[in-house]
């Protein structure tokens, strides 16, 4: 850690100032954000529930609204096991804890690999915790003729941000993916599990199972959105990934992460996430406070910014990394490196 603030002078007592400055959450805002985003995803379940006969075009209007509620709700729970929105860890971990079941994920699961995400994004050496698969060109021209192929499969957008979406969020969850991991992490899993099947057994018994389909149609409709939200915040021109030994936690947020900004309406339901920079740097400011952070901030001048949410869609076409190059390439880039 000292040997990267050598490389950055004056970086600790800046980042230090900028965690006084921000990262001070104020309780009564953030309540209001979970109220604002949980009462609206109630009524409209309800909504849904009451028009299940009706119209089809209401329905589905009324699910994708739905879907954008689920969107932000994950994004808050994001923030509660950072910490970011309560003075106090365990508030934050107990409300993230509640929150788990309405989006299938366990609460110190998602906590224990997001955090692992945190402490060695953008590191060639550590890939696949809380990102997209990526190959390097290297790596790509190394292997089969199948395994470019399901690399093609699963990097596509239609795969990406499709079937593969609701695996990552709705299936993978529910497993326990290595027996290395702290008990409590796969106690979570298990704890997660066994709340969903009450929750469905108990809707079931009262007669009320529609609620159980109409929160698993709103919630697989969010998924493409919602791994979109996290995609583009490190998956765009001008990216850089780095070998362990070449990679620290500076580099990786200031030049690895980048600031989306979305329309303003999706810019709502994105609850900050786009402003990601400033986010790793310091994971325990709050989202409403990002914003001010970047803009007030020298350090953040340079950052990579995706002017237009619909202009970062381009940047799923970057599926593998050139080493050399030191740059993102798709298809055409392959097909240079090849000759």
């Amino acid at each position: 850690m000292a040997a990267i603030f050598t490389q950055y002078p004056g970086l600790r007592s800046e980042l230090l100032a900028m965690r006084e400055r921000y990262a001070e959450p104020r309780p009564w805002l953030s309540s209001w954000q979970l109220a604002n985003t949980l009462i609206p995803h109630f009524v409209l379940s309800y909504l849904i529930y009451m028009n299940w006969h009706g119209p089809l075009w209401i329905t589905l209007l009324l699910l994708v609204v739905n879907s954008l509620f689920i969107n932000r709700l994950f994004v808050l729970f994001h923030d509660l096991l950072h910490g970011s929105l309560y003075r106090s860890r365990r508030v934050g971990n107990l409300l993230g804890a509640l929150i788990a079941p309405l989006i299938f994920m366990p609460s110190y699961h998602w906590q224990y690999e997001h955090n692992f995400h945190h402490a060695h994004s953008n590191d060639l050496s550590h890939r696949g915790y809380g990102d997209m698969p990526l190959l390097t060109v290297r790596e790509y021209q190394a292997a089969s003729r199948w395994a470019r192929f399901r690399y093609r499969v699963l990097r596509h957008p239609l795969f990406l941000l499709g079937p593969y979406a609701v695996y990552k969020l709705m299936i993978f969850p529910r497993l326990t993916a290595s027996s290395a991991w702290p008990r409590r992490v796969k106690r979570s899993v298990h704890l997660t599990n066994l709340a969903l099947l009450g929750i469905g057994i108990g809707l079931w018994v009262a007669g009320l199972e529609r609620f159980i389909w109409i929160h698993l149609l709103s919630y697989a409709m969010s998924t493409p959105t919602t791994v979109l939200l996290f995609y583009l915040n490190h998956h765009f021109e001008g990216a850089r990934w780095a070998s362990a030994a070449q990679w620290n936690f500076v580099d990786a947020a200031l030049t690895g992460t980048s600031v989306v900004l979305y329309p303003p309406g999706l810019r709502w339901f994105a609850c900050g996430v786009g402003l990601h920079c400033m986010h790793h740097l310091l994971p325990r400011i709050p989202n409403y406070n990002l914003e001010r952070c970047w803009k007030e901030n020298a350090l953040f001048a340079n950052v990579a910014v995706v002017p237009l949410f619909w202009h970062g869609l381009a940047a799923t076409r970057l599926r593998l990394w050139d080493e050399q190059a030191q740059r993102y390439v798709g298809k055409e880039g392959l097909r240079k490196q090849s000759h």
